[in-house]
């Protein structure tokens, strides 16, 4: 059992370096057809189960009260239709967000829930046919389902950016640390050159860029010419310390690291 799971974590590892490889529109898109599956599976398994719920509290002498209205109760097929729509947006907006922002912080993942939350409202307002919970009125209009879907996804970013705050607290993390940039970052302020961190974001030139930095790549952002030296400099010393540390014993290369 314990070979089968690090089998898994290996595949998982694998797809996504690969994914990351991949331009941001086929990242994205499979990110979030993935999450379209995922959440119409679930979807759909929850739908069964309050179907089975039902029939069972119908045999009850004193019947209780069982959940028929909003965006997470129906049958199977409007279940997985609302939490596929869902996770669909989540995933893919949240990634989509996270890449052009560089940083994968409470914002990033707020903005992403926002959209979900508007979608799943969209999805149940048109498509679906569950009453308005208790206490409220569903909309029919199109200016109603915007506003509807506002209130949703402001609701969703609120009580998502409240669980994280308090996660970051409880747990002592900051989210907000640039998870793909920390040793381009760390780079920058040794050089005293931090106030280009947000020119390497623009150009995603992330900790997986950092053996592949050229003059030209450094140009493409914008950055001077004396601190495209110290940059440049910085990444050929690191590379002969890593090459020096593992004791490479062929004097060719040895000598040509020297000469650099």
């Amino acid at each position: 059992m314990g070979s089968f799971f690090k089998t898994m974590d290996e595949q998982k590892l694998r797809l996504e370096s690969w994914l990351k490889s991949q331009p941001p529109v086929v990242e994205v898109g499979i990110t979030t057809t993935t999450g379209a599956l995922q959440g119409g599976v679930l979807g759909y398994t929850l739908g069964l189960v309050n179907q089975n719920l039902e029939k069972q509290a119908a045999t009850m002498p004193n019947k209780p009260p069982t959940m028929t209205t909003g965006s997470f109760s129906g049958p199977p097929k409007t279940l997985a239709l609302n939490l596929a729509v869902f996770t669909a947006v989540q995933a893919g907006l949240t990634l989509a967000v996270k890449r052009y922002r560089g940083v994968d912080d409470v914002q990033t993942n707020m903005i992403g829930m926002f959209g979900a939350g508007a979608s799943l409202s969209l999805t149940t307002n048109i498509f679906g046919n569950q009453p308005a919970s208790s206490g409220q009125v569903k909309p029919t209009t199109p200016s109603a389902y915007v506003i509807d879907a506002v209130r949703t996804g402001a609701l969703f970013a609120a009580l998502n950016g409240a669980f994280m705050k308090l996660g970051q607290r409880f747990g002592g993390k900051n989210s907000s640390q640039d998870v793909y940039y920390y040793h381009t970052f760390g780079m920058l302020a040794s050089l005293g050159l931090e106030k280009y961190e947000k020119n390497f974001r623009r150009g995603q030139l992330m900790d997986d860029c950092l053996s592949l930095l050229s003059d030209s790549a450094l140009r493409e952002i914008k950055i001077p010419p004396g601190p495209r030296l110290k940059i440049l400099n910085y990444v050929a010393a690191s590379k002969a310390s890593v090459t020096a540390h593992q004791g490479i014993g062929d004097f060719g290369v040895h000598e040509t690291i020297s000469r650099a």
